[in-house]
């Protein structure tokens, strides 16, 4: 498998991904929910490789479990509760606002640029000759993404009913209750030797594991599993996939830590003297090392389906 890193230290970043009052608005949304559905306290082997696991943390009665063997982190939260989260309406309607999409629009659009910038190289890459490639966009709510997908020089169809050469499943992995079964649904919607393309929070990152028991990095049910990269290629490999590359690109870890420096707990000494007494460009290549390292906790992720 090839791991590899991308820095990006882009102007539109400064902007920042996140409208704070939007952001508000879909958190209580969130946290309305969680708090009519609550999840009773339950421990399971990991979800990723079936190891033992120990417990993480406690966001609104929603009980995070550690695996013992590949650092995933997840919930164990019902498939009914799941399904009724992702169909909850005031939630989809709030995402379907104009005011979320257009405000997504001025934030995303570099990062969405970005995203299939790398994209296009990596399906030359894998896929051959074959330029025009039959898509599939699985669970994307972005209106402002869908739209430069279907003009990408590499997408000769979207969304049809037939089996695809890519399917994308971008920012949803963390909403799973059963990771084996939604890869083995994405599995059943490619070609033989197609690929699935995803773009992740990961478990084993920097800002996850330094902000424990912040409600911004584990929300209830918006964040239902983080995989480690070394939990997501076991499971891959399980449902039929051969995980070709992980990519980390996580540009932003530092900074959730500097916004909410104020919630690290007191013994982590090392990242309290970091964002107190670091300066800019210490930050910064703090920042890089993580992607160089593979620390960070967002990743590109490409695995080719198996031939039967």
């Amino acid at each position: 498998m090839l791991k590899t890193y991308s820095y990006l230290g882009k102007d539109y970043l400064d902007l920042g991904v996140i409208d704070k009052v939007i952001f508000d608005r879909e958190s209580e949304l969130i946290l309305d929910f969680a708090a009519k559905n609550p999840t009773p306290k339950a421990k399971s082997p990991c979800i990723f490789c079936g190891a033992g696991t120990k417990w993480f943390d406690v966001i609104d009665e929603v009980y995070y479990q550690r695996c013992n063997e590949c650092y995933s982190i997840f919930a164990c939260v019902s498939d009914e509760i799941a399904d009724l989260y992702k169909s909850h309406q005031p939630l989809i309607d709030f995402h379907n606002s104009k005011e979320y999409q257009d405000s997504a629009a001025k934030r995303r659009a570099g990062i969405w640029d970005d995203l299939l910038f790398w994209l296009e190289f990596r399906l030359a890459r894998y896929m051959g000759n074959k330029q025009k490639l039959d898509v599939t966009d699985v669970d994307n709510h972005y209106c402002g993404l869908t739209e430069r997908i279907k003009k990408a020089g590499f997408c000769a169809s979207y969304n049809t009913a037939k089996p695809a050469d890519v399917v994308l499943f971008f920012d949803k992995f963390r909403r799973l209750s059963n990771p084996a079964e939604t890869l083995s649904g994405l599995h059943g919607k490619l070609k033989d030797n197609g690929l699935l393309v995803m773009n992740l929070r990961v478990g084993s990152g920097f800002d996850v594991l330094t902000l424990k028991g912040c409600k911004d990095i584990l929300t209830p049910y918006e964040v239902i599993c983080l995989p480690s990269v070394e939990g997501l290629e076991t499971i891959l490999n399980k449902e039929g996939f051969e995980m070709l590359e992980a990519s980390s690109t996580g540009t932003l870890d530092v900074r959730y830590v500097l916004e909410n420096k104020e919630r690290l707990s007191e013994d982590n000494l090392f990242v309290h003297y970091l964002v107190n007494k670091a300066d800019k460009s210490t930050l910064a290549e703090f920042q890089r090392f993580l992607q160089k390292s593979g620390m960070s906790s967002h990743a590109r992720v490409i695995a080719r389906k198996k031939q039967v």
